[in-house]
């Protein structure tokens, strides 16, 4: 049971981190606002609900400061609206009575936004070349 209840969701939190590092590290280092590894900041209890807000504004960023500088040809979708509902839902799974009503939605919506994330990283590598 403990496994069910922490370990694995752990596990998969940070993989979902490392999608998130990996996404960072594909913006050009001259359009990057955010250094990859601070996406790992993310595993401080608290602080992680703050900073994965700052995180999505910085990935977009990135990508549209790419597509300002014409160093990709059209804008790419980083599933930013996607992140800002995994968030919200994130920010109400601390209200007791909403737990279990934002968990699911909060689960759905990490999905999406760590498809959108690869599907981000792919179009610009295929951009690029």
């Amino acid at each position: 049971m403990l496994a069910f209840l922490i370990i694995i969701p752990l596990v998969a939190f940070s993989f979902y981190i490392r999608e998130i590092s990996k996404t960072l590290a594909a913006i050009d280092p001259s359009c990057r606002t955010q250094k990859p590894a601070m996406a790992w900041l993310l595993l401080i209890p608290i602080f992680n609900v703050i900073w994965f807000f700052f995180l999505l504004k910085n990935i977009q960023a990135g990508f549209q400061k790419m597509f300002d500088q014409q160093l990709i040809e059209k804008p790419i979708d980083t599933g930013y609206n996607y992140g800002i509902a995994m968030g919200c839902c994130w920010v109400a799974s601390f209200i007791p009575s909403l737990f279990f009503i934002a968990l699911i939605p909060m689960f759905v919506f990490s999905i999406l936004h760590w498809n959108k994330l690869s599907l981000a990283r792919r179009s610009l590598k295929r951009q690029s070349s």
